[in-house]
């Protein structure tokens, strides 16, 4: 698979948007406008960049908080009469 020059540019910019790498950004946006990429096209890719950017946060900061939290049952002693279904 090969992907042509403007797709490839774009795709650094978006990455180096992820990863907060501000000299990749300069990089990869001089060289998208030297490719004749209209400034107005790049803020809308760097706009979508920062929103997409945005979203995995909130889902890790979720899961985060699921698999931190503390158990909705209490832990017990295990007895004939208990009634959990955890001892044999």
């Amino acid at each position: 698979m090969s992907l042509d020059p403007r797709t490839i540019v774009l795709t650094q910019i978006s990455a180096a948007v992820a990863c907060n790498a501000l000299a990749a950004l300069r990089i990869s946006i001089t060289e998208a406008l030297t490719l004749g990429i209209k400034p107005e096209e790049l803020r809308d890719v760097l706009a979508l960049a920062k929103a997409i950017q945005q979203q995995p946060i909130s889902h890790v900061t979720h899961l985060v908080d699921q698999l931190l939290r503390e158990p909705k049952k209490p832990k017990h002693e295990h007895s004939p009469t208990c009634k959990c279904g955890n001892h044999q």
